[in-house]
């Protein structure tokens, strides 16, 4: 069996992944990515911005201007819903960026790309073996990969560690949520609508994008108690 060789190879082409590859590319290292999807479009909202440190590290890299370029600078960070100014940190990028994650991963790709690490789209890891030199890698069309560090980065369900037997620790959740995007004819009033049809008023828990209609509301409802609005159960759980 012919396997196709790297040094290393990241299984997850998000943020964490496609990060990952050009910290190595610039260390002069083999690297190649194995993502599920066939472009970098993200379904939803997803993250909706970077923190001030994420910039630094960016600007480290000499990138930062291509996402501070697309997005917004906003000089207040919001801790347990406390909004904290940070326009004093000793810092070049004392600001939090508005930046929806479907762009800051198109430009994190393309980044990528500039380095010369080849993305495998379409395809997915499945499960590897380990001997004393390295890995191989068992791609979901049939395909094998050989390298000599395989890197996990994809995502909370991981694949890669739930092979490797790495437990992730933690407790059993009190509540499971939902999280979806919607047309409404008029704009709702702020707030999270509780199972038992109370509302807290004023929480972060369900926003608008201003200056649009329909109105776009994120709403989060607990299961399995299911308020009217959600009429299907979390897919993926477990």
């Amino acid at each position: 069996m012919t396997l196709t060789e790297h040094a290393a190879v990241i299984a997850g082409g998000g943020p964490t992944g496609l990060m990952l590859a050009g910290e190595l590319a610039l260390a002069g290292v083999d690297v190649a990515v194995v993502e599920l999807r066939k472009s970098q479009a993200v379904a939803g909202s997803r993250a909706r911005g970077l923190h001030a440190r994420t910039i630094e590290v960016l600007d480290q890299r000499g990138v930062a201007d291509r996402f501070v370029s697309q997005g917004t600078t906003h000089p207040t960070v919001s801790f347990a819903r406390v909004p904290l100014d940070i326009s004093d940190l000793a810092s070049r990028h004392n600001y939090v960026l508005g930046l929806l994650q479907n762009r800051f991963e198109e430009i994190l790709a393309g980044w990528v790309a500039e380095l010369a690490v080849p993305i495998d789209r379409g395809r997915e890891v499945v499960g590897f073996t380990h001997d004393a030199a390295g890995v191989d890698i068992e791609i979901s069309d049939g395909g094998f990969l050989r390298a000599q560090y395989l890197v996990g980065c994809d995502g909370g369900r991981s694949v890669i560690r739930k092979a490797a037997s790495i437990a992730f620790a933690g407790w059993d959740p009190t509540i499971s949520s939902m999280v979806a995007e919607v047309e409404l004819r008029d704009e709702p009033e702020l707030g999270i609508r509780h199972d038992d049809g109370t509302a807290r008023r004023g929480s972060p828990g369900s926003r608008t994008r201003p200056g649009r209609r329909p109105a776009i509301a994120w709403t989060a409802c607990s299961w399995p108690a299911i308020p009217p609005m959600c009429t299907t159960p979390p897919a993926g759980r477990g």
